[in-house]
């Protein structure tokens, strides 16, 4: 009775003794890519460990093989990260805005930098993004609204054209512009009902 009972331990060791191998090289392992990053990501926040998500993030953007132009992209996964901390933790919910725009702030410094031949879309997603903080933020959203309604307002005339091909598929251009249309008029809309006055600098349409 005592052999089997043994073989059994032993048996047991071996396995948490690799699932601990398992467990030790799947928090160290370094994302080799910006694709292994994001995934990362994703898989840490959805454990709800929300700053070591970030950190993931912050690391690649150290990283010298990244292309430096496409930061925005990073910056705005990061601002996500937080909205989701945000939501899901409400006493550190005003900290985790103030990084989320932080972190858009920089994309949309990126974004200013470039100066694309092909269709851009980055002041429209850095917008979408200020419209979420709007409508987590408990003050101050005057200020997230005006944000929002000046990328729209930028974004909408460098959508040139009837339509764009990119990895040999044609995009009609049209829906794009009517979905910048429609989260303009909704953010103007809010500024309106909230009785905002836009700020000195702030793009009239």
């Amino acid at each position: 009775m005592k052999r089997p009972r043994k073989i059994l331990s032993s048996t047991v060791l071996v396995v948490l003794s690799v699932l601990a191998a398992w467990i030790v090289y799947h928090e160290t392992r370094v994302p080799q890519n910006q694709t292994e990053v994001l995934n990362r990501m994703i898989e840490l926040t959805k454990e709800g460990r929300y700053d070591k998500a970030i950190q993931i993030v912050d690391r690649w953007l150290t990283n010298g093989r990244r292309d430096s132009s496409k930061d925005d992209l990073l910056f705005q996964q990061i601002a996500i990260v937080y909205f989701v901390k945000a939501a899901k933790k409400p006493a550190s919910r005003e900290d985790s805005l103030r990084e989320a725009e932080r972190n858009l702030e920089k994309a949309l410094e990126v974004v200013e930098k470039r100066n694309p031949e092909e269709i851009d879309i980055g002041l429209f997603d850095v917008g979408a993004g200020y419209e979420e903080i709007e409508n987590l933020a408990t003050n101050g959203r005057c200020r997230y609204y005006e944000k929002a309604r000046d990328c729209y307002i930028r974004q909408l005339p460098m959508i040139k054209g009837e339509s764009y091909t990119a990895y040999g598929k044609t995009f009609q251009l049209e829906p794009l512009r009517r979905e910048i249309k429609k989260h303009l008029d909704a953010t103007e809309t809010k500024l309106l009902q909230n009785g905002c006055r836009p700020s000195p600098g702030t793009q009239e349409k």
